[in-house]
């Protein structure tokens, strides 16, 4: 594995167990990340051409979240300027009443 790769995966598991602290800490239904949070916890393989709207590896984070009982969804509270890069929201899954 390449330096820079090792160093690229590092960050990415870093902003991952970030944002796994701050999941198991909130007590509501859904929580609200900006675009570019998901990003560098999730980096998609595929080159992008710009730095300020990079493309998020959604099946990878959709597979983390449901393992930590989140689904991941787009988020409603876009705003015209964030249309490349609009916020990331997580909604608990619905426990079963046993």
């Amino acid at each position: 594995m390449s330096a820079p790769l090792a160093i690229e995966q590092d960050v990415s598991r870093q902003w991952q167990q970030a944002l796994d602290r701050a999941l198991a800490a909130h007590e509501q239904e859904s929580a609200t990340a900006y675009y570019t949070y998901i990003a560098l916890a999730f980096p998609a393989d595929t080159p992008y051409t710009s730095n300020a709207n990079p493309l998020i590896d959604f099946r990878s984070l959709k597979r983390w979240a449901r393992e930590r009982g989140w689904r991941v969804l787009p988020s409603r509270q876009a705003s015209p300027s964030d249309k490349y890069r609009p916020p990331v929201r997580f909604m608990r899954h619905a426990s079963p009443l046993h």
